[in-house]
């Protein structure tokens, strides 16, 4: 599963977890983040938003990748 993570109108930082990795993104930024895929019934993972900052966080044993908007693949 694909999705984007956009900074719209605002700077917006993005948390990986478990790992804790951080990136800012400034407005009109975005990254592209991927789960790798799981069995039916099981969630790959949570995206939770606060004021300011959205966290990405891992379920089970896949491990999530994300590019930046350059297309080059950063570290999660």
């Amino acid at each position: 599963m694909r999705f984007r993570v956009s900074a719209v109108e605002a700077a917006l930082v993005v948390q990986f977890e478990p790992s804790g990795m951080e990136y800012e993104l400034a407005a009109g930024d975005h990254l592209v983040v991927e789960w790798p895929p799981v069995p039916d019934g099981e969630i790959a993972g949570d995206v939770e938003y606060a004021p300011g900052m959205v966290t990405i966080a891992e379920r089970g044993s896949g491990h999530s990748r994300a590019w930046n908007s350059d297309g080059v693949e950063v570290t999660t």
